[in-house]
């Protein structure tokens, strides 16, 4: 392991730099064995991210380097209220290839700050409800979380104040569909989890399913009404014997008795007996606050399905008062096994293999690992025909109980992957996931990007609606010039434009080859960069350089642009460039000049079809007044145009094939 202080060291060296070109690093937050957590700003999206290192010499470790890889491709699949995002990952250059993992910058603390004590009913439903949300979500999205625990449970608050529960460090998550399952650690035998939260299928070595999660949450359920978890010793290998064999104490009779029972069936030692979802759970548990609320003539503040509830009755009592962490900033963020020296004092690496091994040594008494054909390259043609032949016919269940267990034994065999994502595409719901196993195809076989049948797919999934910001990441990332023409068809589209910075994104890859600049449509895009330089992160640098264009280029298909599109102002605070304020100041003029040209232009031409003035603007209606030299020459095209036009009796199929008027 790696010397604490020169892990600091050179980890600080970070601050003030850019990473990827579009995060610079404003402060280091915590660092720890492993490495470091730092507040950033987004350049393009001007807002504050946290940003999780992992330390160059530990990427070599390949079961840590795992892990974290691991977080970044389960967390980055959840958008939820109760689950934290990861937006990015990546490498950074000139760091010996330290890993970084992009999340939300969290304010409050952990949830385990709030336990010690009993927390009223309605406050620990309110609560446990947030994480079943959560959990939900990321069962639906195929993850299993397998280390809930207060500590992976933050409280944060939004902006009325109200106290916001997520889900965080989804490092040993499993991905149960397959897709980025990509190691040892979803094969049975292996165990992973904290002892005091585990299910006792984890700590037996059997495979683990989304139902492990829910007795993790009913162990924190149990903690919130009884103020103390149900378990408790010192010795790890206790504790394991203690969820596989013992049955906790009786809850206080003072609780109604659904809500005992309830706890109860989180807590069932046979998975079977468990609620079969966190879905199911959540809709019991409602109906069981809804009877607690009437019977004490609460108000109940209900929530809609997958939105954030609000507590009933006040907040929870806390043990102490939140910890500060970066000067106020408290900042868990999925650290998990970073081992936060500014949180917590975490156990030296001696100690921790020291637990990890008596713990192992306990379990084997208690299990015995199944074999692996370790002889097995990867499935079989007949395997992989067979799930070609289910999907092909539709039988989507039937292909999915043959290809889970092949990718639980080979998870980055690419033709594997490939199905996974062919069957999830068939899943309406499920496309997003889709668009991920064949991205990580890819990841393990770039070449599958020639294969025309896995090409047409992929390109057919990038332009299924509702999966724009995923498809774009997809294709910038992954797919190199195999994603042009699909990039093509977004920078030159006249309705639903992308944003400026994913429009420019997308512009800087097209134009790496140089055979695509006949292809952009630069007139569309220089408009379009008249109405969307006030979001980029320097609007009035932007807005200038499409004035120059049209300087250069005039033309009247950029008039109705120059007439509505919105003058830049410059950034007060000057945070996202400090040179774009004086430009600011001359743009009216410059405007009007280059206005005053391209109205000339369209008196002597006759200006553009109307059409393609509206086309300039992404959501605004063309606006020419009527008073222009050039409208009434338009007006008169359009007249002659419908003049000419055939009888409405042509539209008849037969008849338009029949009467002479009509050819």
């Amino acid at each position: 392991m790696p010397d604490p202080d020169a892990i600091q060291s050179e980890l600080s060296t970070l601050v003030g730099r850019k990473i990827s070109g579009r995060y610079r690093v404003d402060a280091l937050i915590g660092i720890g064995g492993m490495g470091a957590v730092f507040r950033a700003r987004h350049l393009m999206l001007d807002r504050d991210v946290a940003i999780k290192v992992l330390h160059p010499e530990l990427t070599n470790d390949t079961e840590i380097a795992a892990r974290f890889d691991r977080e970044a491709r389960s967390a980055s699949r959840l958008d939820h209220p109760n689950c934290l995002q990861v937006t990015d990952s990546g490498t950074i250059e000139g760091t010996r290839g330290a890993r970084f993992i992009v999340m939300q910058l969290l304010e409050g603390e952990e949830l385990t700050e709030h336990l010690g004590d009993p927390i009223p009913p309605l406050d620990a439903i309110e609560w446990m409800l947030q994480i079943l949300r959560g959990l939900e979500h990321a069962h639906e999205h195929g993850v299993v979380h397998r280390d809930l625990k207060p500590e992976n449970v933050f409280v944060t608050k939004d902006h009325e104040g109200n106290p916001i529960l997520k889900i965080v460090d989804f490092g040993i998550a499993k991905i149960v569909s397959g897709t980025g399952s990509d190691d040892t650690m979803t094969q049975m035998g292996i165990v992973f989890g904290t002892p005091q939260y585990m299910s006792p299928e984890q700590a037996t070595g059997m495979e683990v399913d989304a139902r492990a999660d829910l007795y993790s949450a009913g162990i924190i359920f149990y903690e919130m009404l009884a103020g103390k978890p149900p378990f408790e010793a010192d010795d790890p290998v206790a504790l394991v014997r203690m969820q596989v064999t013992q049955e906790p104490a009786p809850l206080p009779e003072s609780l109604p008795a659904s809500l005992r029972a309830f706890v109860e069936r989180l807590l069932a030692k046979q998975r079977d007996e468990r609620y079969s979802s966190a879905g199911e759970a959540r809709k019991a548990l409602e109906a069981i606050r809804d009877e607690i609320a009437v019977a004490e003539g609460v108000p109940l503040a209900y929530a809609p399905a997958g939105s954030v509830a609000i507590p009933v009755s006040g907040p929870a009592p806390t043990r102490s008062a939140a910890r500060p962490l970066a000067a106020g900033a408290a900042a868990v963020l999925g650290l998990g096994f970073l081992a936060w020296a500014v949180s917590r004092s975490a156990p030296a690496r001696g100690e921790r293999e020291e637990r990890t091994a008596t713990v192992a040594a306990a379990l084997d008494e208690l299990h015995t690992n199944v074999p692996t054909d370790a002889d097995d390259d990867g499935p079989t043609g007949e395997q992989l025909a067979e799930i070609d032949r289910l999907l092909l016919q539709d039988d989507l269940d039937a292909a999915e109980k043959l290809l889970n267990p092949l990718l639980d034994r080979f998870p980055e065999d690419a033709r594997l992957l490939w199905r996974q994502g062919k069957l999830l595409s068939k899943r309406p719901r499920r496309r997003a996931q889709a668009l991920a196993s064949y991205g990580d195809a890819i990841e393990r076989d770039p070449s599958l990007l020639d294969h025309k049948d896995f090409y047409a797919e992929i390109m057919a999934l990038l332009r299924q609606r509702g999966l724009q910001k995923e498809a774009l990441d997809l294709a910038l990332r992954k797919m190199g010039k195999h994603a042009h023409p699909f990039l093509l068809e977004l920078v030159n589209r006249k309705k639903k434009a992308l944003s400026y910075a994913d429009r420019h994104r997308a512009l800087d890859e097209l134009r790496t080859d140089p055979a695509n600049e006949n292809l952009i449509d630069v007139k569309l895009n220089v408009a379009l960069d008249l109405w969307q330089a006030k979001d980029s992160l320097a609007p009035c640098r932007n807005y200038a350089a499409a004035l120059a264009y049209i300087e250069q280029h005039p033309d009247p298909y950029f008039e109705n642009a120059l007439r509505k599109a919105p003058l830049p102002t410059a950034d007060e605070d000057g945070k996202a460039d400090p040179t774009d304020a004086e430009v600011c100041a001359a743009l009216p003029a410059r405007r009007d000049a280059v206005l005053s040209v391209v109205e000339d232009l369209a008196q002597t031409t006759g200006g553009p079809p109307a059409e393609d003035g509206d086309a300039t603007s992404p959501g605004e209606p063309s606006a020419r007044p009527a008073n222009k030299a050039g409208s009434s020459k338009r007006r008169g095209k359009r007249k002659k145009k419908s003049a000419s036009k055939k009888p409405a009796k042509c539209k008849r199929f037969f008849v338009g094939l029949a009467d002479p008027d009509c050819r």
